[in-house]
């Protein structure tokens, strides 16, 4: 069983796992950031990581895990729901809990950066790595709010007083070239690995991953090729590569595998786990030894092409999608809420004590993104060439239960492909390695595809592009109309 007493939860290592005993923490509440010392530095970091990590929160798994999987084409939820149906004004305050926490992250980030810039006694070495992991995550937290929300407050330095709350918006462009800014800093200054004793701490392979993916999003092809290609020729340097099991790459009992870039870190215990299997499980999901509980949440439409098209022999589908239970042997029909074809199950957790207590944890980067980027932006860039064939080809592969490295006709996209059919089904692949992990409605809007694919899905067409700002905002900032 997956334990954890130490519930920072976001990791891109080991997590501090199965302990003996719990660690004890000092809250952050009781230390100063006035004469810091090397030992009040890292509790400081430690604590702003910790909002990211609020599994309580309901963050990652009950908005971003369930609501963005209800706005594919393909996601179906219970009647009435009015995330499945892009109505953004009756959704407003739905992703709130969202924008709290990353401007909460924000805020606390800004506030540690103030201080080291203040700090004349901490030794350069100490406060460039907090430096680092700060910037990291402040612009995790920024680009979230700008793919969802768009032109967003842009706040860069910590709020003294109630006097200080307003600020107008800023545009995308500028929210973005921010988060640049802020991550090409922190590659410089984080690790390329962290210690046991530092688990939880950003790294610089993922600042440059997450780089990769942000140039991808503003279609700065070279770039994102560049930070892409950087992850995969330095794999071995970060300790990177494909997992060849799904099963052992979603374990609910695993503290981390070499696949693992940047997550969220779950644990088999009441509360300090994922919801994220009881929203897409059969409703008799306990006794068929899938979850704890069966929610019926969110579900899966077979109108979908992306569904409707998905190769039976590919390991992902069986792996993800299921339309049937077996339950002391005998094999069932799964009671599918109406319009849904399949439940997801992706995230499987037999032994989970509660609901609230999945070990499986949720990825905001894996490896195979690198290898994904890297394809997508060299396509656009000079065609599907054979490095594009080659990075795209290892996920196939593994898709397909495959030697990574070895040729395949079975697996390997075909050849003589034209750049807009290997752009297609690069993005096709996406769609299947991705389900269920809050990146296929975003890749939706950030391809220009929403319309078409939805449409074709059988759903009404989203009619504004971003979230409208949450009322908790308008509410406290006089800048914002």
């Amino acid at each position: 069983m997956k334990k954890i007493q130490f519930c920072l939860l976001l990791t891109l290592c080991p997590l501090l796992l199965s302990c003996d005993k719990a660690i004890d923490e000092v809250p952050l509440a009781r230390y100063s950031t006035a004469n810091l010392t090397k030992t009040t530095l890292d509790a400081l970091v430690t604590g702003a990581y910790e909002p990211l990590a609020r599994s309580r929160g309901r963050l990652w798994e009950s908005t971003i895990g369930l609501q963005l999987e209800r706005m594919t084409e393909y996601g179906v939820a219970p009647a009435g729901d009015n995330y499945v149906n892009y109505n953004f004004l009756a959704t407003r305050d739905g992703f709130a809990p969202c924008w709290t926490t990353w401007y909460e992250t924000i805020g606390k980030a800004n506030l540690l950066l103030k201080t080291l810039d203040d700090d004349r006694q901490l030794a350069q070495v100490d406060k460039d790595a907090a430096r680092g992991e700060m910037l990291f995550t402040r612009a995790l937290s920024y680009y979230w709010l700008v793919r969802l929300w768009g032109p967003i407050p842009l706040r860069l330095q910590p709020i003294a007083n109630s006097n200080e709350t307003a600020l107008p918006v800023s545009d995308v462009p500028a929210v973005y070239a921010q988060i640049v800014k802020d991550l090409q800093i922190a590659e410089t200054l984080l690790p390329a690995q962290v210690s046991a004793a530092k688990a939880g701490r950003a790294t610089a392979g993922a600042a440059k991953l997450m780089l990769a993916d942000i140039y991808l999003t503003t279609k700065d092809y070279a770039n994102a090729r560049l930070k892409a290609k950087e992850m995969m020729d330095n794999k071995a340097k970060y300790g990177y590569e494909l997992v060849k099991s799904l099963a052992t790459l979603f374990s609910p009992t695993l503290p981390t595998n070499s696949e693992d870039v940047f997550s969220i870190k779950f644990a088999q215990q009441n509360s300090y786990g994922s919801f994220l299997p009881t929203y897409a499980a059969d409703s008799r999901a306990k006794d068929a030894g899938l979850a704890a509980r069966g929610l019926q949440f969110v579900a899966v439409s077979s109108k979908a092409p992306l569904i409707k098209n998905w190769d039976r022999a590919d390991l992902r589908r069986s792996f993800s999608l299921y339309d049937s239970v077996t339950i002391t042997g005998v094999k069932l029909k799964a009671t599918l809420i109406p319009g849904a074809d399949y439940y997801i199950g992706k995230y499987r957790d037999p032994d989970a004590p509660t609901e609230t207590g999945a070990g499986n944890d949720f990825y905001l980067y894996r490896y195979v993104d690198a290898l994904l980027i890297f394809a997508e932006a060299e396509n656009q860039l000079s065609g599907p060439t054979d490095a594009a064939y080659a990075a795209i080809n290892q996920v196939r592969r593994r898709a397909y239960g495959l030697d990574f490295n070895t040729v395949s006709a079975k697996a390997d996209f075909p050849k003589g492909l034209t750049k807009q059919q290997f752009d297609d089904l690069v993005f096709q692949e996406r769609g299947y390695e991705f389900v269920y992990e809050g990146r296929r409605y975003l890749d939706l809007t950030r391809t220009g595809r929403a319309t078409k694919f939805i449409a074709d899905a059988g759903k009404p067409v989203p009619t504004l592009p971003y979230l409208l700002i949450p009322t908790v905002e308008t509410a406290n900032n006089p800048a914002i109309k």
